[in-house]
């Protein structure tokens, strides 16, 4: 670690017109912009950012800037294609922040010429067929329940140089509206541009926040969005259940990085030049190092996929190479008053990255559902990159402010958008905190959790702990029932086809079950482990015609209506009843919803999911039921 004292002013001519690396950085609409410069280092995994401590020489300051490669996932574990990209880091030596509409004066307006346009690794018909084949052989075939595969665009910036990277970044300030973080990064090699909608993770007075957004309305050029297209756009189920489940996967994360979780706020909307989201903002506190909470939140699921291994995987068999810089983070590390840790990060999607010599790569990507359809889903790629695109070739942009912002606070709107909340679990609407939800029954046992490659593993523990059992998580892998003395094991959801005997995964699963069974211990399995305990009573397990991934269904749960939330593509069948097993399932298409024993119980949804409403409740009476 270092402790500096730095200067706390820059003059702005020396950034403009100078060759050191620097940052310029627009959060919203503030009408000032951040401007930093520094010294360029390049490290190779997380741990070796140099972060500064003590107590700085201001209220609050920057030590670090960072630009992370995606392949940086591989830190988690996860796949990923790479071409050794650095962590490119700038360590700050001066800061100051500059009145917007005096950068813009200062900052040139150079035309910039593609040499020869901008082409894409896959054209808008190839791009259609991998998004085909992705919903029909990942999405159909139980390997997760979204994905977001990108495609990139390539070029080369004819004499490229600082003025035209400025001019870039002056356009981009002008032409976009509602980004989060509007950058331009540079560190002596290599530019990054862009105009990103999404905070990735900050970190301030050990308050973590999150926000994830899914779900896109595409304006018509020119034209303000009217009132009945917005509404049809937040009544469509897709839209909805797509950031549902970019939410479960981010509550996932809040789950490893902060003790008592997240709570969620929202939906909200987010209203950009071309485009409309919808977003959440997830709130939790963590005692962990920065560094390791970006580790743990590496990358968003909006930019990914769930569950997060699988999408990797899938990125890496689909996208032809690395990603560099794209759908990861520009992080920035600093202090606060009290030498107290700050981290600021945005994803950096809309961006352009740029090489000291003018090549050039954009990308983008949507986010692929069971439900979705590949050429709207190609046109919404387009859109994401219009503006961007537009930046780079039309230095000479005008002022970009909505004329639909008035809209987005109408009482109509707003009260659709409160109206998404009303069948969630309350469990994470709550502020926990404040909220005492510990179980007697529960309280103090031992309980493992099998993971079985889904982190909603880590949500099953979050909310355990919560009742008050002691929780470990353990890997399919390692686990070994013989020596595992807890009270109650739980055997995860997980991607896959429960059918597969050859896969080492499956045939793990069917062993431990078997044991559980044999030992007569007590155990709880949810999703994949239900399917394989299942199986393993006699029923068969058959693909669905339509995959329920990400869906909410009203089911009978033993005699009591329940709204709860899947994520499967296979499910089992009840054909007979089976001695001291009791089911609950579906009358018209036969698919076991739950199962209950003597010494276990199951479930196809999940509990643990912000989709299922009384999720908490559930669970924790099958685990009062298990260990009383």
């Amino acid at each position: 670690m270092k402790s500096s004292s730095l200067s706390s002013s820059a003059p702005i001519e020396d950034i403009l017109h100078g060759t050191d690396p620097f940052v310029m950085i627009r959060r919203g609409a503030e009408e000032e912009v951040q401007v930093l410069s520094g010294t360029q280092r390049l490290c190779h995994s997380l741990a070796d950012i140099q972060r500064s401590v003590g107590m700085p020489y201001s209220d609050s300051i920057v030590d670090t800037v960072c630009a992370i490669p995606f392949s940086q996932i591989r830190e988690r574990g996860y796949e990923a294609h790479s071409e050794h990209e650095p962590i490119r880091c700038i360590d700050i030596v001066q800061q100051t922040r500059v009145n917007l509409e005096e950068l813009l004066t200062s900052i040139p307006s150079d035309q910039v010429a593609l040499k020869n346009g901008i082409q894409f690794d896959m054209t808008p018909e190839e791009y259609a067929e991998v998004i085909r084949n992705i919903i029909r052989d990942e999405i159909g075939q139980g390997e997760g329940a979204n994905f977001v595969v990108a495609n990139t665009g390539r070029g080369t910036i004819v004499e490229m140089n600082r003025a035209k990277a400025l001019s870039i970044y002056r356009s981009l300030l002008l032409s976009e509206h509602g980004s989060y973080m509007t950058f331009i990064f540079f560190d002596g090699q290599k530019y990054l541009i862009g105009a990103s909608p999404e905070k990735h993770l900050t970190v301030q007075n050990r308050e973590v926040t999150m926000n994830p957004i899914s779900g896109t309305l595409r304006k018509k050029p020119d034209q303000p969005v009217t009132k009945e297209e917005l509404l049809e756009f937040l009544r469509d189920d897709k839209e909805i259940l797509e950031l549902f489940m970019v939410l479960d996967e981010e509550l996932k994360m809040m789950s490893q990085m902060c003790a008592r979780g997240g709570t969620v706020e929202g939906p909200l909307l987010k209203n950009m030049s071309r485009l409309i989201h919808t977003e959440y903002l997830l709130r939790g506190r963590s005692d962990l190092p920065a560094i390791d909470l970006l580790r743990t939140s590496m990358f968003a699921p909006t930019v990914t996929g769930s569950p997060m291994g699988n999408a990797c995987r899938v990125l890496k068999e689909y996208e032809p190479g690395s990603r560099g810089y794209y759908a990861s983070a520009l992080a920035l590390f600093g202090r606060d008053a009290q030498g107290g840790e700050n981290l600021d990060s945005a994803i950096t999607i809309r961006t352009a990255e740029i090489d000291a010599d003018g090549t050039l790569a954009v990308r983008a990507g949507a986010t692929l559902v069971r439900d979705s359809n590949p050429e709207s889903e190609v046109k919404e790629t387009q859109a994401k990159l219009s503006a961007l695109l537009g930046s780079i070739l039309d230095p000479a942009q005008k002022r970009s402010v909505p004329s639909d912002t008035a809209l987005l606070s109408d009482v109509k709107i707003l009260q659709v958008l409160e109206e998404r909340n009303l069948d969630l679990s309350r469990y994470f609407l709550e502020d926990q905190e404040r909220v005492n939800n510990s179980l007697e029954a529960v309280r103090r046992k031992k309980i493992t959790i099998i993971d079985n490659e889904d982190n909603f593993c880590q949500t099953l523990k979050h909310m355990m702990t919560s009742m008050g059992a002691r929780v470990r998580v353990v890997s399919y892998k390692e686990y070994d029932c013989a020596s595992d003395n807890a009270d109650l094991v739980v055997v995860g959801p997980g991607p896959g086809d429960p059918n597969d005997e050859k896969n080492q995964k499956m045939q793990k699963l069917h062993h431990v079950v078997h044991e559980l069974r044999a030992s007569g211990k007590k155990f709880l399995a949810v999703c994949l482990g239900h399917q394989i305990l299942s199986r393993e009573l006699g029923m068969k397990v058959l693909p669905q015609e339509t995959p329920s991934q990400g869906v909410r269904k009203q089911i009978d749960l033993f005699g009591e209506q329940q709204l709860v939330g899947f994520y499967n593509t296979f499910s089992a069948r009840h054909e007979k009843e089976i001695p001291g097993v009791r089911m609950s399932y579906d009358g018209d298409s036969r698919c076991v919803h739950a199962l209950q024993g003597d010494r276990f119980a199951s479930f196809q949804f999940h509990p643990e999911s912000v989709l299922t409403k009384n999720g908490f409740r559930i669970l924790g009476e099958s685990l009062t039921r298990l260990l009383s």
